[in-house]
């Protein structure tokens, strides 16, 4: 078993080269190859400073020969900009109504230029420092709470704004429109492989998908808001309930593998 400052390490050096654009599979082996150095030195009494060089910059200039370019991660970082204006356009296009204005164009373009990397170097920064420490998830829920109340009061000031409307569309149009972009975007999701945006856009959409073919009341309705909120709940008691059920076979497992060992 390491120590907890070697598998901190091991940590830093993951979240590093992920966002430098390596291979996963040339990450797992370089982790491995290192966690193997890193026991047989500690058995040793030796430090890990010994087998690293002292920090994670000097290991990976150690090793830079050995791990190319993801090229992947080009296609992931385009998939992520079509995934981050779908995510912000489709539902409201499904909804009806859809009303695009030059502030909300240039709102979603900061959003996504700005936000984006802002919490990548977030949540970067977090687990390089704290680990797999309770603070990581506090911090964690506390910057989504903030990012949250961030959109409700930008939408909130969208609204009030206004500003020189792009496209207007009615209520049919749109949601067969929001229908159309919304498989288009599933289809580009099969292409790339990625199951995660695909559930990201269904989370998002079905809802409204539900109440806009249960019922043909407008969204501010009672009708409409009950349907697309029973289903929301739902849901996310599914979701919740698969997260509890992965962590606890998760947990249950670490701890057959500690009392094994």
């Amino acid at each position: 078993m390491l120590s907890n400052e070697a598998e901190h390490f091991l940590l830093q050096l993951r979240i590093e080269l992920m966002t430098r654009g390596k291979k996963d599979e040339d990450i797992e082996g370089i982790e491995e190859e290192l966690r193997d150095h890193l026991i047989e030195a500690e058995s040793r009494g030796d430090s890990i400073e010994s087998v690293t060089g002292g920090s994670v910059d000097e290991y990976i200039k150690s090793i830079s020969n050995e791990l190319p370019f993801d090229k992947s991660l080009i296609s992931f970082i385009f998939l992520m900009g079509v995934a981050s204006m779908s995510f912000f356009i489709i539902p409201d296009l499904i909804r009806g109504g859809f009303d695009f204005s030059l502030y909300r164009f240039l709102y979603y373009v900061l959003v996504i230029l700005i936000g984006g990397p802002l919490s990548i170097y977030f949540f970067k920064t977090l687990l390089i420092k704290y680990g797999d420490q309770k603070v990581t998830y506090i911090y964690g829920i506390l910057f989504f709470l903030l990012t949250f109340a961030f959109f409700v009061l930008g939408e909130f000031m969208l609204r009030k704004i206004g500003g020189p409307n792009i496209a207007s569309l009615d209520t049919k149009i749109s949601f067969y429109i929001g229908i159309f972009i919304a498989l288009q975007f599933i289809l580009v999701c099969i292409f790339f492989k990625n199951w995660f945006f695909i559930g990201v856009i269904l989370y998002i959409t079905l809802p409204d998908i539900l109440a806009k073919l249960l019922t043909s009341k407008s969204p501010s309705s009672d009708e409409y808001v009950t349907i697309s909120t029973i289903t929301f709940t739902a849901l996310n008691v599914i979701i919740g309930t698969l997260v509890i059920l992965y962590f606890k076979k998760s947990f249950d497992k670490e701890k057959n593998n500690a009392d094994y060992q």
